[in-house]
């Protein structure tokens, strides 16, 4: 099947996957997981309720809108030393005979520094029962600026999200965004105003409060508009072992519900990171 045949069948995929709007492509949907729903934040890579140094690896399941068979399963390992962190996540989503499956590579700097910097690689494929697979190649750059305060930082991340694509991607209607944060950290609670800025014009921002709580435990929760939505999550450690839940819940109707369980290094350090 050609791209341009496949197209509205992704469009129509698509469509019932994410938040309403009157158009969608392919692959809108990025991260399902309890730290994306908390975030109400279907549309970015989630940020962890946690970060630190070492091996963690996790696996999540969602349901979506309560409709049959429509769920989002996704799993990721990551590897963090002192100043990089490399992590990798599958991802898929659909119903029975039609499927998104996004594999990412992340490579970012993490530390102390004042600028540092991120490249992500992606593989996005479309699978429909019946059909040859359609897809391609898509990489993107972020940079995270960090300023300290006299008790706290303030932190701007700027990203340029699958600025350069294969060209089957452009047949499925794949097309580059400007992902935005401006976060507050004051000790164990912080604030976000996030978006994702498109070619088209279109925009959602959206608010986010984290709330660490004893470092074995966080509460995430979030507002967004264009579409009105609120967005709740917690996770909870328990030595190595990470148990997390979360929730979208549309104003016009409709709710996305989530779980996660992850293996994490055994002293988290609530530091957060990028959008």
């Amino acid at each position: 099947m050609s791209a341009a045949a496949i197209r509205p069948l992704a469009v129509a995929l698509a469509a019932a996957l994410a938040a309403p709007s009157p158009a969608r492509a392919a692959f809108e949907v990025r991260d399902g997981s309890p730290a994306a729903l908390g975030a109400a934040s279907l549309d970015l890579a989630s940020v962890p309720f946690f970060e630190s140094a070492g091996f963690a690896a996790s696996a999540s399941h969602t349901a979506l809108y309560q409709s049959d068979g429509l769920t989002s399963e996704r799993a990721a390992v990551a590897f963090g030393g002192q100043s990089a962190r490399v992590s990798a996540t599958w991802n898929q989503l659909g119903f029975p005979g039609a499927r998104e499956h996004i594999l990412r590579l992340d490579l970012e700097e993490i530390g102390t520094r004042a600028v540092l910097l991120s490249v992500v690689a992606e593989r996005l494929t479309l699978a429909l029962d019946g059909e040859p697979s359609e897809g391609g190649f898509a990489a993107g750059v972020s940079v995270l600026a960090k300023v300290a305060l006299p008790r706290g930082s303030l932190e701007c991340v700027v990203a340029g999200d699958r600025l350069a694509r294969t060209r089957p991607l452009d047949g499925l209607g794949v097309e580059p965004s400007v992902p935005f944060a401006l976060r507050l950290r004051s000790g164990a609670v912080a604030l976000a105003w996030m978006d994702r800025w498109e070619a088209s014009g279109r925009a959602s921002p959206r608010l986010v409060l984290d709330l660490a709580l004893s470092r074995v435990a966080c509460v995430r929760l979030a507002r967004g508009v264009r579409p009105e939505r609120s967005g709740a999550a917690i996770a909870l450690r328990l030595r190595r072992v990470e148990v997390s839940a979360g929730r979208l819940d549309l104003d016009d109707g409709g709710s996305v519900g989530g779980v996660a369980l992850a293996l994490v290094p055994r002293d988290p350090d609530t530091r957060g990171g990028r959008p």
